[in-house]
């Protein structure tokens, strides 16, 4: 992550006094969270670059083991604060999933934005990353952003607008596309 776009995320977290203020911030878990839910029994959970914690609340609500990864302390702050005002506990890691040592496989690893906030040169490390979190019959849940205008941000800090071809590829031959909408 290049000094500009980290010096962006904390001047929007130091300006943040609460979860609701993040420009990124929704009350409603991410799409197919319930459908998953209703799917699989609840196991281990990866939510990579949790945020404000609205996923990983929802599932530690749900009876998953939930680990939220972020590198922002404040991310983190706020997804604790939430979790202890709905009564659940989950495990909260700093770390960047570029270079996080990923401690064994987990059933569910959840990326709501994160891949495209991220300078495309760091996607490699990215995949790898991912594909190590995921167990053999692991589930991803990957919400990204339609190219109404590939390649550009949407705003001062992205999302970059990526394809479902290119993401397709991207994960190719490794994993495949259950779900699209």
């Amino acid at each position: 992550m290049s000094t500009h776009e980290k010096n962006t995320f904390f001047a929007t977290y130091d300006w943040a006094k609460t979860w609701q203020d993040l420009p990124w911030a929704h009350d409603e878990p991410t799409l197919f969270l319930a459908e998953i839910c209703q799917r699989r029994k609840p196991g281990r959970v990866l939510d990579i670059g949790c945020g404000a914690g609205t996923d990983s609340v929802y599932l530690a609500k749900r009876g998953w083991d939930v680990t939220a990864l972020d590198f922002m302390p404040k991310a983190l702050e706020f997804t604790q604060n939430r979790a202890k005002e709905a009564g659940v506990s989950l495990r909260p890691v700093e770390a960047d999933i570029t270079e996080w040592v990923v401690p064994e496989p987990f059933d569910l690893v959840l990326d709501h934005g994160l891949l495209h906030n991220m300078d495309p040169a760091r996607y490699p490390a990215y995949r790898e990353r991912v594909l190590q979190a995921i167990a053999d019959d692991g589930d991803f849940v990957l919400l990204h952003w339609h190219p109404r205008y590939p390649g550009q941000p949407s705003g001062r800090m992205g999302p970059l607008r990526v394809s479902r071809e290119d993401i397709l590829t991207f994960f190719a031959p490794d994993l495949q596309e259950r779900f699209y909408a």
